[in-house]
């Protein structure tokens, strides 16, 4: 175990030393790669949920100790960090956790540090407890945020949902639906007809008929611009609606648009990406039009019916996915992903045909990228008109503004746990 919790250490701290997304982390850190399954999973565990809980450990870190921890004994805070977090949050063995962490810092001379301070932590664990709210784990900046706009109490149970491993959401492919009984071979629930919610244990790859391309892993809120798209075109032949899918990679929404049998080109900056996606394509037995080339600078002599924009975003409604999020600090940041944002949503118009639609969407809760975005646009294009989306709104989210959905990290209807995600919809009318 204690090699297990070495590199689980290693990990975080060059998460929080380099802001690096844990799993580029794990693809650079060679020890990690040599661990057989059971024991990545573990890893993965400790680290996530050190993240999640970063703000609850980081306040026992400065209320026992006396002395800041100096940058040069970075590694320790960071051992300190996940030893912390498993004494009060995980189901795992006191006397494992202090043992293994005092055994590794042995190697540091911090052997009797870490055993007091990790021993005084245990016998007043209950009293720890009792004063950690969970929405000291979100950043201030994204804090007044989301009170600003969704209000306290949207604010706590977001908070409240986070800390938990979220669930994993598989999108069946319809021809594959009727051929298995698909809750049993995948010890999971449908959230809805196409859609099943099963345990995230990291071994995507090992789980049934994953090779055999019967399934992708999609979250529900990102099948939703698909599925409302699905909706404005139900009554004519899909075949000849052309979309362009912007930054396309990995592939969900691509998929579900194949499945559909619209005429769709797949457009993506990243030839990395482009490599994921196509080899996503090749498992699955699906066909598309992948282009690489820059959004700002394609053209085509045929305009498009619609123009689906997955924008790239700060990601604040991935907290619970993907918690190293909220340790990078983006509020400056965020100010080029705006501009870039408002770029594309500005391009999207040389593309569209009179009578198109576009679809605006990001993996993110901050109003600057939402509902911010969509004024700022409609109110320098008057031929454009959101379109409403009220009516779906109780199902999935809440419209806060006409036509503008967002849905925050854990909540959803049918059961189901959502990532946090914004969607709107506007038509040209000349």
């Amino acid at each position: 175990m204690s090699n297990t919790r070495e590199i689980a250490t290693e990990l975080l701290t060059n998460i929080y030393s380099k802001f690096e997304f844990f799993e580029n982390a794990v693809f650079l850190n060679k020890n990690f790669c040599r661990l057989n399954g059971r024991d990545k999973a573990f890893v993965r565990y400790l680290v996530l949920n050190t993240l999640r809980r970063n703000g609850q450990v980081d306040k026992v870190i400065n209320d026992f100790v006396k002395t800041p921890i100096q940058k040069k004994h970075f590694y320790i805070l960071n051992l300190l960090r996940l030893s912390i977090c498993q004494i009060l949050f995980l189901d795992i063995k006191e006397y494992s956790i202090v043992n293994t962490a005092v055994e590794i810092s042995k190697k540091y001379k911090f052997d009797k540090f870490v055993n007091g301070l990790l021993r005084n932590i245990c016998r007043n664990k209950n009293k720890i407890l009792q004063n950690l709210e969970p929405k000291i784990n979100i950043p201030s900046w994204i804090q007044s945020d989301i009170i600003k706009n969704l209000g306290k109490e949207t604010l706590s149970k977001i908070s409240e949902a986070i800390v938990y491993e979220p669930n994993l959401n598989i999108k069946i492919k319809v021809n594959s639906l009727k051929k298995k009984n698909w809750e049993k071979v995948l010890n999971g629930k449908f959230i809805f007809s196409d859609i099943l919610k099963t345990q995230n244990d990291g071994l995507i790859e090992k789980k049934p008929f994953f090779n055999e391309g019967d399934w992708w892993v999609q979250n529900i809120s990102s099948t939703l611009p698909v599925k409302l798209i699905s909706k404005i075109f139900q009554n004519v032949d899909k075949s000849k609606v052309s979309i362009l899918d912007v930054g396309a990679a990995p592939g969900g929404k691509t998929f579900q648009l194949i499945e559909e049998s619209f005429n769709v080109k797949s457009l993506e900056i990243s030839q990395r990406r482009i490599k994921r996606l196509k080899q996503n394509l090749q498992r699955l037995k699906f066909d598309a039009n992948i282009i690489c080339q820059d959004f700002f600078n394609y053209e085509c002599s045929d305009l498009f019916d619609c123009i689906l924009i997955d924008a790239p975003c700060s990601a604040s409604g991935l907290m619970q996915r993907k918690p190293e999020i909220l340790i990078r600090d983006k509020k400056e940041n965020i100010k080029e992903l705006i501009h870039k944002q408002q770029r594309m949503l500005e391009k999207s118009k040389e593309l569209l045909k009179i009578g198109g639609y576009v679809v605006y969407c990001v993996c993110s809760i901050h109003s600057s990228e939402g509902s911010n975005q969509v004024e700022t646009f409609l109110s320098n294009n008057k031929n454009f008109e959101i379109i409403e989306l009220d009516n779906i709104a109780n199902n999935f989210g809440k419209c806060l503004k006409k036509g503008m959905l967002t849905i925050t990290p854990g909540g959803f209807g049918n059961n189901a746990e959502a990532d946090g995600f914004f969607i709107s919809i506007f038509k040209r009318h000349k």
